[in-house]
């Protein structure tokens, strides 16, 4: 990225909320000076790096990410710990670039101690390397390599997180050892099919998502009790309900939703304390009925109490808060998520957001630059990029993110489209811009009512000079809390004083 100084921004949360990017001598901010030291690690913090995958089918990635995050989520239950989560690509990134890269993460992170690894599967094995280091100087203080059939992926994980637990800690307590054992089926086909879903879940594309969905069933037909794998297909059927719904192969909305409350519910009545399905409940609450505020309110906080380290709790918390406008509170939610994974891109981006709608563009752009240093292929942080360069006046760069999000964005046609028709109206290409709205009208899913989603389009038609035409569809526009958050949009601000415009705003404002 044009910005960055050093060979990749990393990211570091500090007491007062900001983040900078990382010190010229490699540790996070602040940064030395001859009256104020770097702080120092919690004695028992640890983060596990991503393990590479040294199979020759790369298909097989899901293996190796999968065995780190279950590694990861079982040290979680043992409260002795400081548990980090780092970015899988920016960690890997350092590794290539910067001599002694342990040391450079653990200042990242602010952790004391490390854990790297590898796998390789042939056949129906699997071969795991592990090391656990000293942050400090990347000295080995227990390593070990384990060839085990992919049957025993279970007894495998809790052997390496025992082993990782007392490297750290010392003797473990029984409520440890039994926070350690805790397995999420004991169906060695459903746990690898939960793997794979994991794997296509994170990719947040509608393809991958679905992929994840068909994922996630499978594992439920092997052990209907799985918890975790109902809840996580209840977030997958979420992903395509929100303010950005996709295609769910032509499936009605209300269909996809009796879908996830039916698995969440079920996920919650086999184990009524799974932060997973929590947090499924709030994500599902707060897409189905956006005015059920408390309902999803408590339904988040309940995930957030449960596991207090799941950075996608707090950042599913943000993202809710800030649509209802409590700005103040998503930004700490957002900065609790960082807090447990310093280079989360998609909250570092919510942040950018978070400050576009306040019309604090310096910072907004530093939190997307900073998103975009940890993930240079995240279509949407260059989406809001480019606004934000707009806003700025800073019209090359504007085109420049607008046309990369295009190419990008897939998945997700209608975002990057109508910000480059908004660059497309400030260079005064008139012409070019309207045929570019009127191409996405047309394609519109449900032209007669759009989706939250498409309310940014009326900012296009206010960009393009046609101001009443950018009120008269958004009168189509359902109401509601999303519609709200998008009106919050600086580009709206011409029509600010419409009356239509106004009263629309009242009518989808929180209450």
């Amino acid at each position: 990225m044009r910005r960055a100084t050093v060979v990749l921004v990393l990211l570091s949360v500090t007491s007062t909320d900001r983040v900078y990017a990382q010190c010229p001598d490699g540790a996070p901010p602040p940064c030395r000076t001859a009256t104020r030291p770097v702080s120092v690690p919690a004695p028992n913090s640890v983060a596990v790096l991503y393990f590479d995958n040294l199979s020759p089918d790369t298909a097989d990635a899901y293996l190796a990410d999968g065995l780190t995050e279950e590694i990861t989520s079982r040290l979680g239950g043992v409260q002795r710990l400081q548990i980090k989560r780092p970015s899988r690509d920016a960690a890997r990134r350092l590794r290539d670039t910067v001599p002694d890269y342990l040391v450079a993460v653990g200042r990242v992170l602010r952790v004391r101690y490390l854990v790297e690894g590898s796998v390789r599967r042939a056949g129906a094995r699997v071969r795991v390397s592990v090391r656990l280091v000293k942050a400090a100087n990347g000295f080995r203080i227990w390593g070990e390599d384990y060839d085990r059939a992919t049957s025993d992926l279970l007894v495998l994980q809790e052997a390496i997180a025992r082993e990782v637990a007392t490297g750290i800690a010392g003797r473990l307590v029984p409520a440890e050892r039994a926070a350690l054992a805790a397995r999420p089926t004991r169906n060695p086909e459903a746990f690898e099919r939960f793997l794979r879903g994991n794997y296509y879940l994170t990719q947040r594309t509608p393809s991958s998502v679905a992929r994840a969905i068909e994922e996630y069933q499978a594992a439920v037909k092997l052990d209907p009790e799985f918890t975790s794998a109902l809840a996580r297909m209840a977030r997958g059927y979420a992903a395509f309900l929100g303010a950005f719904p996709w295609d769910y192969g032509g499936a009605p909305p209300e269909s996809l939703l009796a879908r996830a409350f039916a698995a969440d519910d079920q996920a919650l009545r086999y184990d009524p304390n799974s932060s997973d399905a929590w947090m499924a409940k709030a994500a599902l609450l707060s897409v189905g009925d956006p005015r059920a505020f408390e309902r999803a309110r408590v339904a988040f906080e309940r995930a957030i109490a449960l596991d207090p380290s799941n950075a996608e709790a707090h950042h599913g918390y943000a993202a809710y808060l800030r649509v209802l406008g409590d700005d103040s509170a998503a930004a700490t939610a957002y900065h609790r998520a960082l807090a447990i994974e310093p280079q989360r891109a998609i909250s570092l981006q919510g942040l950018g957001w978070l400050y576009l709608s306040a019309r604090r563009y310096a910072e907004a752009l530093r939190w997307l630059d900073s998103a975009l240093a940890v993930d240079p292929g995240f279509y949407l942080a260059f989406v809001r990029r480019a606004r934000v360069h707009l806003l700025l006046d800073q019209t090359a760069e504007a085109r420049s993110d607008a046309e990369t999000a295009v190419r990008l964005g897939a998945g997700d046609r209608l975002s990057g489209q109508t910000v480059l028709a908004l660059v497309e109206g400030r260079l005064g290409d008139t012409l070019a811009a309207r045929g570019r709205v009127d191409r996405l009208l047309r394609d519109l899913q449900h032209p007669e009512r759009p989706s939250p989603s498409a309310a940014f389009l009326g900012a296009a038609l206010v960009a393009v000079g046609e101001p009443d035409r950018a009120v008269d569809f958004l009168e189509h526009v359902p109401r509601g809390v999303w519609v709200w958050s998008e009106l919050r949009a600086p580009e709206f601000d011409p029509i600010r004083s419409d009356p239509r415009f106004q009263r629309l705003v009242e009518e989808s404002r929180p209450r």
